[in-house]
């Protein structure tokens, strides 16, 4: 394996790796809105737009090299969104599983085709 694709190896999987935290932290301040676990509405917004702003900053470090798992990413943030904006019946936590899995199988496959290069 050469420097060079070590070195973009190491990038992208922690690029990856901080967009899922991200991900996975965002959909669990969804779940707490929903289950009306913050104090105020007030509280829920705040700790959705700081959960949001990670989130998006994360997944538009993955926008910048276009290659990869980004159109994989972009199901992961339609999902949150979702879940964002749904009572705690209407949460859809199987879709967005099934996106968060898609993601990582991506990820995983752009991290072996980065080693191969």
């Amino acid at each position: 394996m050469s420097a060079i694709a070590s070195a973009l190896y190491l990038a992208r999987q922690d690029t990856y790796a901080r967009f899922l935290s991200a991900a996975d932290s965002e959909s669990a301040v969804c779940w707490r809105k929903a289950d009306d676990q913050y104090p105020t509405p007030d509280a829920a917004r705040a700790a959705q737009d700081a959960a949001y702003a990670v989130t998006a900053d994360a997944y538009n470090r993955m926008l910048v090299e276009p290659v990869g798992p980004h159109k994989e990413a972009k199901a992961v943030v339609e999902q949150i969104r979702q879940l964002g904006r749904a009572s705690k019946d209407e949460q859809d936590w199987v879709a967005f599983k099934k996106a968060r899995e898609v993601f990582v199988d991506a990820c995983r496959a752009c991290l072996v085709e980065t080693l191969e290069a």
